[in-house]
Parts: structure tokens; C-alpha cells; sequence
């Protein structure tokens, strides 16, 4: 990296930090409820599009836009991945009160690979929903097979994951400050290329 690059970071820091400022507060005027999701969405939305090279676009109007663009379709994804969630989530807790025997070890192992799965999916739907124009339940099928075609992607978000941990982990005030747009655009960024690649190998 050069000087200029170098120059840059203290920049790119502010930017991160004001877009997760911006994710703050626009979950907490929805009421957190049904603010968060569009508030992630609004997120993702702005980071692809720095991915994509448009770094300079006016943030708050860009952020605003997409958020009350998406406002309903987002919250519908929202609760389809809530119902989802807190049913594995039930389903678990009841397996763990469970009798223990063979078909209950063999539950739990399913229960297990699809929590991992959904998890995966749910990570994937965000870039899903703003890279492509569809309905919700695409967006949902989309990301599935995203995540199923995409081992390498996913393995970036992993191991992304585990660097911000260890690099952030010390640092309370900074994950707050940026810990959840840094993650979002690793994300974003480890989804594009997934998308990227698709897109290459449908038109090859």
C-alpha cells in the first residue's frame, strides 16, 4: 500500500464508523423491531456500492432511500428468518430436555447441520436482497444456493470473522464504533464475489 493509500485509512475509518452510526440510529426509529432490518439492508446496500466503485455517494439521502424503499419487503424477510430461527432455536432447547437415546442424538445432529445452514442463509439473504431484484422467498432460495455453490466465499466470511474477533475483541469502544459495519462489509464484499463468479460461469 502507498502513501496515498495509506492517507486514505483515516478516511475510510470515518466512513465506517458513520455508516454504523447510521445503522444505530435508524434501527432505533423503526423501534429497533421493525428498524433493524431495513437499517441492515440500508447497510449492505451502501457497501455494495462502494464495492462497486461508487465510493462517493451521499451517504444519509443514499441510506434513507434504501431504507424506506425497502422498508416492508425488508421486515418480511426479517420475520420469515425469525419464525426460522426461533423454531430451531425451540427445537433445540426441547432436544436438550430430551430422553437420551439413539434417535434423539440423531435429531440434534439434523437440528444442528440446519441451524448451521440457516445461519449461513440468513448471512447470504442480505446481499441477496440488495444485489438482486426479487421477492422475498427467491431471496431466501437465492441465498441457499448461494451458500451451497459458494464454499469459498463462505470460508472468507469465516475467517474474516475470526481476524475482526481477535484484532477487535480488545477494543470494547471499537466494536461498538465499527465492529458491525466492518463484519457487514466483509460480508458484502465475500458475497459479491460469489455473485461475480456465477455470473461468469453462466455467461462462459
Amino acid at each position: 500500500m502507498g502513501t496515498f493509500g495509506i492517507l486514505k485509512i483515516p478516511e475510510w475509518i470515518i466512513k465506517f464508523t458513520y455508516v454504523n452510526l447510521l445503522w444505530i440510529s435508524f434501527s432505533l426509529i423503526g423501534l429497533f423491531l421493525f428498524g433493524l432490518i431495513p437499517a441492515t439492508i440500508s447497510m449492505f446496500a451502501i457497501f455494495r456500492k462502494w464495492i462497486m466503485g461508487d465510493t462517493d455517494i451521499p451517504i444519509l439521502r443514499s441510506f434513507w432511500l434504501f431504507y424506506k424503499e425497502d422498508f416492508i419487503k425488508s421486515n418480511l424477510l426479517g420475520l420469515i428468518l425469525f419464525v426460522v430461527g426461533i423454531t430451531l432455536y425451540i427445537d433445540f432447547q426441547l432436544l436438550q430436555h430430551a430422553s437420551n437415546n439413539a434417535w434423539i442424538t440423531i435429531i440434534s445432529y439434523v437440528v444442528a447441520v440446519l441451524t448451521f445452514m440457516y445461519i449461513l442463509t440468513a448471512l447470504y439473504a442480505f446481499p441477496v436482497f440488495v444485489h438482486y431484484k426479487m421477492s422475498v422467498i427467491s431471496v431466501l432460495k437465492h441465498s441457499f444456493l448461494t451458500m451451497i455453490v459458494s464454499p469459498l466465499s463462505t470460508l472468507m466470511i469465516a475467517a474474516g470473522s475470526i481476524i475482526l474477533y481477535l484484532l477487535l475483541r480488545n477494543f470494547l469502544g471499537l466494536v461498538v464504533m465499527i465492529g458491525p459495519s466492518l463484519f457487514a462489509f466483509l460480508v458484502m464484499f465475500s458475497a459479491y464475489q460469489s455473485f461475480s463468479n456465477i455470473w461468469r460461469l453462466k455467461n462462459v
